[in-house]
């Protein structure tokens, strides 16, 4: 398998100006993709700047679908990340899913797990009943 990039970027997080706060980038190793780890938006910048390549990706069941290249550009002092070449006061890394999304569905690992105690035989409902109806029945006196 072919590199893709230096980075690719499969999860992200945005705040209430529709910037990225963090994202999940994986280290393309070329025959394999690394686990993840989660950077802010100011190291993603700085890794931009200095050449790294970066791709969205989107992944399931340990299968990885490649995006788009991901650019950025300057305006008025800031830096905006994009996967278009719309030049707008806002990043926009596509459609990929919510980081704070994912960590809300993690399910922590079991507390102790105990067995539940086996229920001791029962007898089969013949015999039950066959003794109950074997006993003499209480019969009132007669006045």
């Amino acid at each position: 398998m072919s590199k893709w990039a230096n980075y690719l970027i499969s999860e992200v997080e945005y705040d209430s100006n529709y910037l990225i706060s963090k994202i999940k980038q994986h280290r393309d190793n070329g025959e394999s993709i690394s686990d993840g780890e989660i950077i802010d938006r100011s190291t993603l910048a700085n890794n931009l700047g200095h050449g790294s390549k970066y791709m969205t990706v989107y992944g399931a069941l340990n299968k990885f679908r490649i995006g788009k290249n991901v650019r950025y550009f300057r305006a008025d002092g800031y830096h905006y990340i994009r996967i278009d070449h719309n030049k707008v006061n806002h990043d926009n890394l596509g459609d990929l899913p919510d980081i704070s999304k994912h960590e809300q569905e993690e399910k922590p690992a079991l507390a102790s797990f105990t067995k539940p105690k086996p229920i001791d035989e029962t007898k089969p409902l013949s015999v039950t009943s066959s003794a109950f109806f074997a006993e003499p029945a209480e019969v009132a006196p007669e006045l």
